[in-house]
């Protein structure tokens, strides 16, 4: 059964992950999912898509955590 935490417990420790992790991660992996059903629709063994995949999580990830701004200046300008 799951321990409930508290507001408090939340509020010191933080969230696992932030939504911008966790949006950058879910797109890289419908990258890398697409890319090996990709790949075994072309005719490649699972083996080739699964290091298909591999190499395009490995590159999505970077490039949308690149593209997906941290904090946005104008943001502040209200």
């Amino acid at each position: 059964m799951p321990v409930p935490i508290s507001r408090e417990a939340l509020a010191v420790n933080g969230p696992l992950m932030t939504l911008r992790t966790a949006v950058i991660l879910t797109l890289g992996s419908i990258t890398a999912a697409t890319t090996a059903i990709l790949t075994l629709l072309a005719g490649g063994s699972g083996a080739q898509a699964v290091l298909a995949a591999g190499v395009a999580f490995g590159g999505a990830v970077p490039a949308l955590h690149r593209l997906i701004a941290a904090e946005s200046p104008e943001a502040d300008r209200g």
